[in-house]
């Protein structure tokens, strides 16, 4: 059998093994528990610059617990609002500061922490800095009892070989809209994009979508989080939170269907006039697993039909060697006018547009306007 120093030096080891290798941590975790008598694990991480809990992991974290957690309790979770005014690397316990009385009035508790099973926690955070917070917590239930005078004494040898490992891979622990979808192409693209939490706290916003804030009441932004009209903001909610839930199933065809693209109509007080439509999906990092990690961002694509299309004509006088002239009539096909209307808006003859319109055809390969249309609609275009 192991002596606690071999076992010591032994998960020290193992601890900047699992550097780069996020599988590696979930062997550790469980190890950890195992030697500590903690029934879970926890890592938390809490993203600074977009004030949101980014990262979850561990182990023996139920699903259903799990993201009733990170969704709705840890907002209400008073062992969080301590530990935050704690020195890093110093060891909380929870049973010092909540008693039974105050257990026993607690929502937290009462709601969600005892319904799970659990009810001692003995946390520390292992990075505080400007950007991130990580917390490190472990759990016992009722009969367990707190933390062991052994085990906490082992937990703070390990602490600051945990809190370097993770220093050295804290991009893992953030959301980094460059990495997930790539933020310039999404910050140049024409189509309005909100890259929001499955919360509804903004990550980021396109110059088109700025745009589209300016123009309508339909969607807004107040403060970090995003606004639509009540019955839409709630389906909105309730299907991020459900399909964040799918995405943690290890089985493919269930992810598959959660990654799908959603539409919503949202309708003004015009409705038959006035409308956006929004298409959403959630974004994971990497590979999909059951694993926990950092949480998945919900896209928006917004759609509004009284707006007219973004064609660069730069990019199609460079593409197609199209003239000015020819760009003008390209735009406004691409706008939905008919050639009748191009020449009026113009000032040009009817004859002259249709020209302009058959060299538009060979230049770009086209013999009709469907096909021309189409090719317009899909250029990157949409790109500004």
């Amino acid at each position: 059998m192991e002596s606690d120093e071999q076992q010591y030096d032994r998960l020290v080891h193992r601890i900047y093994d699992t550097v780069g290798e996020a599988a590696g941590w979930q062997a550790l975790y469980a190890d950890l528990a195992a030697l500590t008598g903690a029934s879970t694990i926890h890592v938390l991480a809490f993203d600074k610059h977009h004030d949101t809990l980014s990262f979850s992991d561990g182990f023996n974290l139920p699903v259903a617990a799990e993201l009733g957690y990170i969704q709705h309790y840890h907002r209400v979770d008073p062992r969080l609002a301590l530990l935050w005014t704690q020195p890093v690397l110093h060891w909380m316990h929870c049973h010092e500061h909540f008693d039974d009385a105050f257990v026993s009035e607690n929502r937290f508790y009462q709601e969600f922490l005892l319904p799970m099973g659990h009810r001692y926690v003995s946390g520390c955070k292992l990075i505080d800095e400007a950007r991130l917070t990580v917390v490190f917590a472990c759990t016992r239930n009722d009969s367990q009892g707190p933390m062991t005078a052994d085990a906490i004494a082992f937990l703070q040898r390990l602490t600051p070989h945990l809190a370097r490992a993770m220093t050295q891979q804290m991009q893992r622990y953030v959301y980094s809209t460059d990495a997930l979808v790539g933020h310039a192409f999404v910050s140049r693209w024409g189509q309005p994009v909100i890259l929001a939490t499955t919360g509804g706290e903004v990550l980021h916003v396109n110059g088109a979508a700025e745009r589209l804030l300016q123009s309508t009441a339909l969607v807004r932004i107040t403060g970090r989080t995003l606004m639509l009209p009540p019955p839409f903001m709630s389906r909105f909610l309730d299907d991020c939170a459900q399909t964040e839930g799918q995405l943690r199933v290890p089985d493919h065809a269930t992810q598959a269907s959660a990654a799908q693209y959603r539409v919503l109509r949202i309708a003004g007080d015009d409705s038959e006039k006035t409308a956006l439509y929004v298409f959403y999906n959630l974004i994971v990092p990497g590979e999909v697993s059951a694993r926990f990690g950092l949480r998945a961002i919900a896209m928006l694509i917004f759609f509004d039909p009284q707006s007219s299309p973004v064609v660069d004509t730069d990019l199609l006088a460079a593409a197609f060697n199209l003239t000015p002239a020819e760009c003008r009539v390209a735009y406004c096909l691409a706008e939905g006018l008919s050639l009748k209307d191009i020449a009026l808006r113009l000032g040009v003859q009817h004859d002259t547009v249709r020209k302009q319109l058959q060299s538009i055809y060979q230049k770009t390969s086209t013999n009709r306007q469907p096909d021309l249309i189409r090719l317009l609609l899909h250029l990157p275009g949409a790109i500004v």
